[in-house]
């Protein structure tokens, strides 16, 4: 059995990277997508310093994403530059961190 292989280009603004497989679905490059997650990383973390509790949905949402990119990590090997490799691991280390922040008690940092 073939497998087919999309082209696709980043659906952000007049970006012309590829669609890595692994994000055909959100018909985002792999920055953007880093650029999002970060966003969303950094305001789980403001939430908390609020001393706002993470409700399920953002909780769910981190557990994914903490998932997704040790796949990409795994799969991704040569196929990622240092550079995405490196923002990959410290995406990796903020989920851990907001995670670890979320099941504490009350924000005292």
């Amino acid at each position: 059995m073939a497998t087919l292989t999309q082209t696709r280009t980043c659906q952000i603004g007049a970006c012309s990277d590829r669609v890595p497989a692994t994000l055909a679905q959100q018909g985002i490059c792999l920055d953007h997508y880093l650029d999002q997650a970060f966003a969303r990383v950094a305001n789980a973390l403001e939430q908390r310093r609020k001393g706002r509790t993470l409700d399920s949905r953002t909780m769910d949402w981190l557990q994914k994403q903490g998932d997704f990119t040790v796949q990409l990590l795994a799969e991704g090997g040569p196929a990622h530059t240092p550079e995405e490799r490196s923002r990959l691991l410290d995406l990796l280390l903020c989920l851990a961190n907001v995670q670890e922040y979320a099941h504490q008690g009350p924000a005292t940092w």
